[in-house]
């Protein structure tokens, strides 16, 4: 996790490191455990994450040129607000 995130957080609310890494947790284990349940997570000014499923497809190897299979797999998309593309960079 990142450590400018969990300072931030416990500066911001005057908590301990250690309290701000325990809520990000719990935040990053609720997204995770609805995503894969199926459901979309949304956070308001934000944006939303969703579960998809990226089909499966054929590449060619680089070195070899062999045709290579590569099976489906799950990915999470996600969809920012337009207003969080719109915003000012600093």
């Amino acid at each position: 996790m990142q450590p400018q995130l969990i300072r931030s957080i416990a500066r911001k609310f005057s908590l301990p490191p250690s309290d701000a890494a325990a809520i990000i947790d719990s935040i990053l284990a609720r997204m995770t455990a609805s995503l894969q349940k199926g459901e979309r997570v949304y956070f308001k000014d934000f944006g939303s994450f969703t579960k998809k499923t990226r089909p499966g497809r054929h590449v060619r190897h680089p070195r070899t040129g062999q045709l290579i299979w590569i099976p489906p797999r799950p990915d999470v998309d996600f969809n920012p607000v337009k207003g969080l593309l719109k915003a000012k960079r600093r």
